[in-house]
């Protein structure tokens, strides 16, 4: 074989090996940060989630392919349905309900907690002032909606105060909105998000509660690809153990409280 045949031979097997590279097709959020976002520099989605899949994908040889989506079509699990997507992000709670319709690879604990504007935060000298004040929260989010009607049960309703009224927004950035516009007293997130957000905005949000929820959350995938969890439940304790998950952790302001520990689909190690 001439040098000439040989360098086109090769060109056309390292072409060959990219075509064949294997894509996991990811669907991701743009509004929940610093787990799931736009990065407005490069117009990428970023954050804890993404960093997360991208360093099991490589454990497996694989490469991820992103597409953006809404919270509400990503807990409707069409895209997982329809085989658009191979796993859907979102930090999504792994519930008994939800694991009729997809499974979850288990990855982070989202904890959370009220908060309001700092400027806001002499009104809530104790948790039990929430009581009979406007709450905003994802609609969508039944973690947040359950989260607030169990608390407001046990705290407010139970003692005889007024029940939290509940101001229902489309996502995270618009209940912060709503809190901001005072069209909402206080909200409900995950205190990542929040840590993340007082970066970025100079404190200006008050905790007002310690973790009133602590949510086990996963990525979802098909309930007919078991194969695929198993590779991705792998992946995880790989980057667990060589120490990359906990560098994500601390790189997005995480606290150890949200490490998982142990990978886990559907809860169970």
């Amino acid at each position: 074989m001439s040098v000439t045949a040989a360098i086109f031979s090769f060109m056309a097997a390292d072409a060959y090996a990219q075509a064949a590279k294997r894509v996991i097709n990811a669907m991701a959020l743009t509004t929940y940060p610093p787990f799931e976002f736009k990065d407005e520099k490069t117009g990428k989605v970023a954050g804890f989630n993404i960093d997360v899949l991208e360093a099991m994908a490589m454990k497996i040889g694989a490469e991820v392919s992103w597409t953006e989506t809404s919270y509400a079509l990503m807990i409707s699990f069409a895209p997982l349905n329809t085989k658009r997507a191979d796993i859907l992000l979102g930090t999504m709670g792994d519930t008994p309900e939800r694991r009729a319709n997809a499974n979850f690879i288990d990855y982070v604990y989202s904890n959370q907690i009220f908060y309001t504007l700092s400027a806001k935060a002499d009104r809530f000298t104790n948790i039990e002032a929430l009581c009979g004040k406007r709450v905003a929260a994802t609609r969508s989010s039944l973690i947040e909606i359950q989260g607030i009607a169990k608390w407001s049960e046990d705290n407010c309703v139970r003692a005889g105060k007024p029940a939290i009224e509940v101001a229902a927004s489309e996502n995270t950035a618009q209940s912060r909105l709503l809190v901001q516009q005072d069209r909402a007293d206080a909200s409900i997130t995950g205190e990542g998000v929040i840590a993340y957000q007082n970066k970025l905005e100079g404190n200006r949000y008050a905790i007002i509660s310690k973790p009133v929820v602590k949510l086990m959350t996963g990525f979802a995938f098909r309930k007919d690809n078991l194969q695929f969890g198993e590779e991705l439940k792998t992946a995880l304790a790989a980057i667990i153990a060589d120490g990359t998950y906990g560098q994500l952790l601390h790189k997005w302001g995480l606290t150890d409280q949200a490490s998982i520990g142990q990978p886990m689909i559907n809860g169970q190690p």
